[in-house]
Order: structure tokens, then C-alpha cells, then sequence
């Protein structure tokens, strides 16, 4: 389970300060599949990246599993990024030297894992996501939606119980970026919480809640079905109770 209280988020520019995120409560539980949408500039990025351990709050808790990781050293927060979280990026961020395969097996690389098993867990991993005729092939040799599945294949290839998805699909052509939600979807009804920043109205509608952020504040919780477009969800009259 995810539970943040009170969490704020403040860069320092000059002599003034920036607040990002500003007093943010949530809890999504886990199996939950949560969207976060909001005009350029809300806080989406921001939270998706404290959520992932990658950036740490100014002030305010952030409780993982019950753990309250904000205060957790740098070690110990690339283990929790390493063993508990998959991260799914806009941009794939795949080592482009590397194969397919040899992408997939860097976590464990990381995580201490044998080399024969790395190779059997990348394999399946890729088999998962309808890539094993593809382990060979460096990233320049794949199309847009191939190298979004290797990325998520690496991102559960630690058996991770949380995702978080930065535009899984914005740099992907419609059918293909329905074929990456659905592979997405299959892991979510497989068990894992899947928290998900995006700007496409269809893709949000595909989570069972949408957190709608303005200013670094949660302004709406609208459920998924009930997302029909931008102008609405984003109208500054409404606010959360």
C-alpha cells in the first residue's frame, strides 16, 4: 500500500521557491490502478518520481508497505527502487549496446542475481511480452512498441509488486500504444498496483481512479469510466471534497 500525508515538494530558483507538490494526501492500495493527469506543470512527474524513490520530499511522509521510505538513506532507497518498483518510461531508456535480452537482465545484474538464472528469468520475461524471437536484436532494430515491451519486461523482471508508467504510450502510434495498455492491463490483473502519469483521456480511462492534479494539489478523484475529455476534467471550478 502507498500512502502519502502531508507531502510538499519545493526547488529553491534564486531567491524564491518553487512549490511543486504542496501539502499532497493519498492512498492507493495495493492491486489498485490508479491514473494521474493534470495540465503542464501540475506536479504529475514530480509525485510519479517521489513514488519511485527517485527524488525525496521536502517535507510530508510517504509510507511504502508501511515503511516510511522519505527517510530512508540513498542505499537504501535504490534497494527499494531495485526490488519493489518497475519503472516505465515515455522514452524506453534502454542501453542501446545492449540486446534486448542483455537489457532485461541488467536489474539483476544489480541484484546480485546468477548468471544462468538471469538468463532464464530474462528469457521468460521476454516471452511474457511476445519478444523472445526478438532477444538478439539491439534497440536501434526494433520498432517503438517493441522496445516499450523489452522496457517493461525489464521493469518486472524483479517480480516488482508496483509500476509506475510515465506516458507508456506517448511516443507510440495508437495501435500500437493499445497494445502496450493491454499488456499493461495484464499485469495489473495479474496483482500489481499500477500507478500511471498521462495525458490521454482513453489511457485514464482504463484505471479504475484518476487523481487530477493543479498547482502541486490533488483538485479531483474522478473514477476511470468517468473521464471523457480534457476540458472537463481540468475546469477550475472543480475541486475535491
Amino acid at each position: 500500500m502507498i500512502r502519502v500525508e502531508d507531502l510538499w515538494r519545493t526547488y529553491k530558483m534564486g531567491d524564491q521557491e518553487l512549490h511543486a507538490l504542496c501539502g499532497v494526501n493519498e492512498t492507493i492500495e495495493d492491486g489498485d490502478h490508479v491514473a494521474i493527469m493534470g495540465p503542464s506543470g501540475s506536479g504529475k512527474s514530480t509525485l510519479l518520481n517521489i513514488l519511485g524513490c527517485l527524488d525525496s520530499p521536502s517535507r510530508g511522509q510517504y509510507f511504502l508497505a508501511g515503511e516510511d521510505v522519505a527517510g530512508l538513506s540513498g542505499d537504501a532507497l535504490a534497494d527499494v527502487r531495485l526490488r519493489r518498483i518497475g519503472f516505465i518510461f515515455q522514452s524506453f531508456h534502454l542501453v542501446p549496446r545492449l540486446t534486448a535480452l542483455q537489457n532485461v537482465e541488467l536489474p539483476m545484474i544489480f541484484g546480485g542475481v546468477h548468471p544462468a538464472e538471469r538468463r532464464e528469468r530474462a528469457e521468460a520475461a521476454l516471452v511474457s511480452v511476445g519478444l523472445a524471437h526478438r532477444a538478439g536484436h539491439k534497440p536501434n532494430e526494433l520498432s517503438g512498441g517493441q522496445k516499450q515491451r523489452v522496457a517493461i519486461a525489464r521493469a518486472t523482471v524483479m517480480g516488482p509488486g508496483l509500476l509506475l508508467a510515465d506516458e507508456p504510450t506517448g511516443n507510440l502510434d495508437s495501435r500500437t500504444g493499445a497494445q502496450v495498455l493491454d499488456l499493461l492491463s495484464r499485469l495489473h490483473r495479474e496483482g500489481r498496483t499500477l500507478v500511471v502519469v498521462t495525458h490521454d483521456p482513453g489511457v485514464a480511462r482504463r484505471a479504475d481512479r484518476v487523481l487530477v492534479l493543479r498547482d502541486g494539489q490533488i483538485v479531483r478523484r474522478v473514477a476511470g469510466d468517468e473521464v471523457t475529455d480534457l476540458g472537463s476534467l481540468f475546469a477550475e471550478e472543480l475541486v475535491s471534497a
